[in-house]
């Protein structure tokens, strides 16, 4: 599926590859407008609108370097947004953008037993007013196997001898 707005989640770490690849890859080829997000997290000790030099330069960057990753010529815009946290902001300006489609990679949080979608992707999937395509790096230290299966095998299994 194709969609002419589409919004990408960048937060300047590894992951922003695969979500920008995956946002640019879900744009229409006509009318098409593609929006980078960069959220900087104020800490509630702090009062929201306050100024963070360091943090909007780093969002400046990383919103530019994400531009050019895109190899789109136009049609992109770049949004540095400050909240108390991500997913509740993303979906206002998904609202305010008329988004079609949201991009954002996820963190996967484990613990002994679980695993688990960060909070702010679970915020997104229960509360945006669009789809949401979600992203993640493959998991580190699994390996696929790939498993050879010869034609008699294949018949055998289809119960054909």
């Amino acid at each position: 599926m194709k969609y002419s707005r589409v919004m990408c989640l960048v937060r300047g770490d590894d992951s922003d590859k695969e979500a920008i690849d995956t946002a640019v890859s879900l744009l229409s080829s006509n009318n098409r407008s593609l929006q980078l997000v960069y959220v900087i997290v104020v800490d509630r000790r702090f009062p929201l609108d306050a100024p963070n030099p360091s943090q909007y330069r780093k969002g400046e960057s990383v919103l530019r370097d994400a531009e050019f990753a895109t190899g789109l010529r136009g049609g992109v815009r770049g949004s540095i947004l400050q909240s108390r946290s991500i997913g509740p902001v993303l979906v206002r300006e998904a609202l305010d953008y008329g988004a079609e489609v949201i991009v954002a990679s996820v963190k996967i949080l484990s613990t002994s037993n679980a695993r688990a979608i960060d909070s702010d992707a679970e915020y997104l999937m229960a509360n945006a007013p669009c789809a949401v395509v979600l992203v993640r790096e493959p998991a580190k230290g699994f390996e696929t196997a790939s498993v050879q299966l010869d034609q008699n095998t294949l018949l055998r299994a289809n119960g054909d001898d």
